[in-house]
């Protein structure tokens, strides 16, 4: 007896030793061999990863408090299918947020073929996603996230001011331009969760998100507005292909408006993606201005010495050049008369003939010298993503290739070669400010300057004293000097001067009538010029430009109006005038501008 119970107990213990082997052989495999695999589906299972959205920065207008660009806080449902215990309660609770009823949303939860993770809902409001929390649903997780936002929608700037989707990644405008400034960096968590979905707080490792920096620009709201305004009427009065009205402050070179037509809602943009008007007219159109042109060939001509104020030019009704004839635009006749015409005249009488044969006068070397020293050669280096550079005269040559006659004849009064409405712009603002040529900015500069990436304006040809921009036809010696400020004087400011009291006669006495102010004397000039096809002019389309600035004593606002291919009318004094008037009219009155004494008419 004694020797079997000593021989059951020899086998139960070598039973439990070979069991306890087992164990411990198991569990070594578990700590060692297999213990990688273990520890990937435990992670798997109840690991999980949170991404934490930096706030963008704003973009403000310059007064630093209104906002053109914010955000606003949304939400996402999520539901971890697997994590659910109870589908038909969360389903019941949630059917009413999701709008959908407790039977499909409990199909959605259980079907097989369902992701395991399911985005039930976004772009909730915050306080429905709170709301959602409260139900303490296992399984089901709420996240937070930044969504763009623009107050004032397609009424303020929107080619300027862009916009950023986060679901494309498509950003235009300022919101591509300062991206890296604007975003921020995103946060990363890691925690582990229990079983009903609740974080373990021991678990949680990460840091908190970078908010972005705001951005301050030039933009003045009241400005923006009144420009907005007047542009969707003239537009749809004349039912124009596209316009533009901006303002700067010739002084600065700040840029204070900048509407056009067509536009859109960046909201939309921002949610949806791209449906196309995004083109900024300011930076991306390249068009030929017309007769804006003869000031400002003048001016630079005067300046170098290549014409004299006392010199004359022999006009008729027409002039032939080649193949071509050039008549006057804005008249049947030059109101000034024919025969010998001073410079003064055809400029304040805007006669194409006269300017034509000043072209013939200087050539192409001293008018591509013109060209240059204005800046309108080159980008004018503000701080707008893929700004064009326009074009020279006969660009579709080899560059240096002689131009025809024709070419040189009318480029002098702006056909021919194309312009973008900022280089204009800054073109003007030299005869507004004596002579400086300034550079543009979209950034108010009092605000912190912005970083290099914000882009620079690229080089520009320094000269020495005696030194020309341009070789041939010995154009003379250069006045263009650097100043401390880093921007160029391109004449001198008694030239400048000049150029201004001859373009308040424009308003006074020629076809610049239409934008006289009340209070104020006007500096401006009309350009009415042909658009181009891909084999010549356009039959019966035009572009309507009236740019000038005012009070001329001391300039503040240097105002653009561009009509594109009005209907009914084109003419830039029937069209574009009138809209440079309420303009002007409308910005003195919110920015309370003390009147000046205005000259009389004669």
């Amino acid at each position: 007896m004694e020797r079997s119970f000593a021989v059951k107990a020899t086998w139960l213990y070598l039973a439990l030793l070979a069991l306890a082997l087992l164990s411990l052989s198991r569990l070594y495999y578990i700590q060692s061999a297999a213990g990688e695999e273990f520890q990937q589906r435990l992670t798997k299972m109840w690991k999980r990863t949170a991404y934490q959205q930096a706030r963008r920065g704003r973009i403000l207008a310059r007064d630093g408090q209104t906002v053109l660009a914010d955000n606003v806080r949304l939400a996402r449902v999520i539901v971890e299918r697997h994590l659910v215990a109870q589908p038909e309660e969360v389903a019941a609770k949630l059917s009413p947020y999701a709008g959908l009823s407790p039977e499909a949303l409990h199909q959605r939860l259980t079907d097989p073929a369902s992701p395991r993770s399911i985005e039930l809902m976004h772009d909730v409001p915050v306080e429905t996603a709170e709301q959602i929390t409260q139900l303490r649903l296992p399984g089901v997780f709420i996240r937070y996230y930044y969504q763009r936002f623009y107050p004032y929608a397609a009424n303020f700037a929107a080619q300027t001011i862009g916009y950023a989707c986060d679901k494309s990644g498509l950003q235009i405008g300022l919101e591509a331009q300062f991206s890296e400034t604007l975003a921020g960096l995103d946060s990363r968590s890691s925690y582990f969760t229990d079983r009903q979905g609740h974080v373990l707080p021991q678990t949680l490792l990460g840091r908190e998100p970078e908010h972005g920096a705001d951005i301050v620009t030039s933009l003045d709201p009241p400005v923006q507005q009144i420009c907005e305004d007047v542009l969707d009427r003239t537009c749809t009065r004349y039912h124009a292909k596209w316009g533009l009205i901006a303002v700067m402050d010739p002084q600065t070179g700040e840029i204070l408006a900048a509407a056009s037509r067509p536009t859109f809602d960046p909201n939309d943009y921002a949610r949806r993606g791209s449906k196309g008007n995004e083109a900024n007219p300011l930076v991306h159109f390249a068009y030929e201005p017309g007769s804006v042109m003869k000031p400002l060939v003048a001016a630079v001509a005067l300046d170098r010495g290549w014409l004299s104020r006392e010199e004359k030019f022999s006009c008729t009704a027409t002039m032939r050049v080649g193949k071509y004839t050039i008549t006057e635009a804005e008249h049947d006749r030059n109101p000034a008369g024919y025969g010998d015409i001073p410079v003064s005249n055809i400029i304040v009488h805007s006669s194409n003939v006269g300017m034509g044969q000043v072209g013939l006068k200087l050539r192409q070397a001293k008018l591509s010298d013109i060209f240059s020293t204005l800046g309108l050669y080159e980008r004018c280096g503000i701080e707008l993503p893929a700004e064009a550079k326009g074009l020279r005269p006969h660009s579709h040559a080899p560059q240096g290739e002689r131009w025809p006659d024709s070419v040189i004849a009318t480029c002098a009064f702006g056909q021919g070669i194309a312009v973008t409405p900022l280089q204009l712009m800054r073109a003007y603002a030299a005869i507004a400010n004596g002579g400086r040529l300034v550079r543009p900015t979209i950034l108010r500069q009092e605000a912190n300057a912005p970083p290099a990436s914000a882009g620079a304006p690229e080089p520009q040809l320094q000269l020495m004293e005696g030194e020309t921009v341009v070789g041939g036809d010995e154009p003379g010696p250069a006045t263009v000097q650097e100043l401390s400020t880093g921007e160029l004087q391109v004449m001198s400011r008694a030239t400048a001067d000049y150029m201004c009291s001859l373009l308040q006669r424009v308003v006074r006495e020629g076809t610049g009538k239409n934008a006289q102010l009340d209070n104020f004397n006007v500096a401006g000039k009309t350009g009415t010029g042909q658009v181009a096809g891909k084999s010549g002019y356009i039959a019966g389309k035009y572009t309507a430009t009236f740019i000038g600035f005012y009070p001329a004593s001391q300039p503040r606002f240097l105002i653009l109006v561009v009509i594109a291919e009005p209907r009914g009318a084109y003419y830039a004094s029937t069209v574009a005038a009138p809209a440079f008037k309420e303009v002007g009219e409308r910005i003195a009155i919110v920015k309370e501008v003390p009147p000046e004494r205005r000259h009389e008419t004669g």
